[in-house]
């Protein structure tokens, strides 16, 4: 007798990956300009047809649950395109406010000041004689204008600045700064960062700014770009994975033990790991490695095993849910990709050998978006990145202990953190000879980001499903889609 596989076996594995497409698909065409209702039912008929074409078969109670799926869908889109296109036109009014510098960052040859003001968040442009840090007050004049269209380019400043809450740009005609206390979250990562700015030496200063506060050095920026592993210094799921270990290793000590049953050790290492994820300053990519991780908290809470395709999911969700520009963070959409071959590559590490593979795939299926955005891709990454991410799994926890006596004032802690500094040169050298050895870069090519885009669907297919007929059907049908709804 036949035995039939068990009804929509992958879908019970990871439903949240299709409602993930149809929320990605109408954040996109909503801000193409689509009305969020067209937007809201494609978003419903994208999940319903990855529903029905990746299904190994229909039975009766299948349809209800594509339905409900379909349906909520159609239900985040909706709500979520409403407050997308939910913005006052600027009229050049003039405006009058202040409060706290809640994000400071370079921006061309200027400062990028986010105030949160009463009337709500704004950005204003200084030039750096006058940039304020955060957490410090400013009381600014001046007038609204709109944010500048780069036509020709998939940056969209717009989407950008508002996936972090700005609501409008004013040109200032003056602005009043006034250095505050500690007192807030944003002032104390000031306080942080001139710790580690006076403490620490040139590269373990870089290192240290960059996973602990997500402050870019320049220098060490330009070194990365050029080998292929910018994102060992962007605050993401790489970061806040080893931040959330060393929260459940601090509460899984024996004190700890006596003290918390196992379920309730949940709770101070989510605080432990927001509180990182806050002072590192909530970057899109850390928010969805962190709310990925608090599942996975959750289901150790639960006594349950999660799947990590639906967890990583389960985030950007959420995050798409909360709100719809995220879409456009470049950062966000990277780690997310990312992330989901991870997740695939965990599900199918019986059937696709080694964990060897994930890093050229990481690399090809990223390509299509950095290329598209930041310009030719380092080809040296491929091998770089083989070995990046156990380095650095140890060389920033190693380099943060050295830091300590440092940070703390404890005479000699500068000599003792030199020991990190030099770990970190030894790297660079290693970097640079691996770039000269292999010194090509890969342009924005058509057929090779079509090549790159097949090659994420395909895999995160075959991470659902045995890969057989229907698993490349579905995979060409969600690949398809891509291509004539973004």
């Amino acid at each position: 007798m036949t035995v039939l596989p068990a009804p929509s076996e992958g879908l019970a594995r990871a439903p949240l990956l299709f409602l993930l497409a149809g929320l990605f698909s109408a954040a996109a065409l909503c801000g193409k300009g689509m009305p969020p209702a067209a937007a809201a039912a494609v978003a419903s008929l994208v999940c319903a047809g990855l529903l029905l074409v990746s299904s190994l078969y229909r039975p009766a109670r299948f349809f209800p649950f594509m339905a409900a799926l379909s349906l909520l869908a159609f239900c985040i889109s909706l709500a979520a395109g409403l407050r997308m296109n939910s913005f006052s036109p600027v009229d050049g009014s003039p405006v009058s406010d202040g409060g706290e510098v809640v994000l400071e960052r370079p921006w061309g040859y200027r400062r990028a000041l986010v105030v949160e003001g009463r009337s709500g968040r704004y950005l204003i442009r200084v030039r750096p004689y006058r940039a304020a840090r955060e957490g410090d007050l400013v009381s600014f004049s001046g007038r609204a204008v709109p944010f500048p269209n780069f036509s020709g380019s998939s940056f969209n400043e717009r989407l950008y600045w508002r996936a972090r809450g700005v609501d409008t740009e004013v040109e200032t005609s003056d602005i009043f700064i006034r250095r505050m206390p500690v007192r807030t979250m944003a002032s104390f990562r000031t306080a942080v960062r001139r710790r580690i700015l006076l403490s620490l030496p040139p590269r373990v200063r870089g290192y240290m700014l960059a996973a602990v506060l997500g402050v870019r050095d320049p220098e060490l920026a330009d070194g990365h770009r050029v080998w292929g592993t910018a994102h060992l210094l962007a605050v993401s799921g790489f970061h806040v994975g080893l931040a959330a270990l060393a929260a459940w290793k601090l509460v899984s000590l024996a004190c700890f033990r006596r003290i918390l049953p196992s379920g309730w050790r949940v709770l101070p290492a989510s605080v432990l790991l927001w509180a990182y994820v806050l002072l590192a300053g909530g970057a899109p990519s850390a928010l969805r490695a962190a709310v990925m991780i608090q599942s996975v908290f959750l289901g150790k809470a639960l006594g349950r095993r999660g799947n990590a395709l639906n967890a990583v999911s389960l985030a950007a969700v959420c995050l798409l849910a909360w709100r719809f520009e995220w879409y456009a963070d470049t950062g966000w959409r990277l780690s997310v990709t990312a992330a989901l071959i991870l997740a695939a590559a965990a599900e199918r590490a019986r059937g696709w050998g080694s964990a060897l593979h994930v890093a050229p795939l990481v690399w090809f299926t990223t390509y299509p978006q950095s290329a598209a955005v930041f310009g030719p891709v380092p080809a040296a990454g491929i091998l770089l990145n083989l070995v990046a991410l156990p380095v650095f799994a140890f060389l920033y926890p190693f380099a943060l202990a050295l830091s300590l006596p440092a940070l703390l004032g404890i005479p000699g802690g500068y000599l003792i953190a030199g020991t990190a500094e030099g770990l970190f040169i030894l790297w660079e050298k290693i970097a640079g000879a691996v770039s000269a050895l292999v010194p090509w870069s890969v342009s924005w090519d058509p057929w090779l980001a079509a090549a790159g885009g097949a090659l994420f669907v395909l895999y995160l297919s075959a991470g659902i499903y045995p890969l057989r007929g229907r698993t490349v059907a579905g995979a060409a049908f969600a690949f398809l889609a891509g291509v004539l709804f973004l």
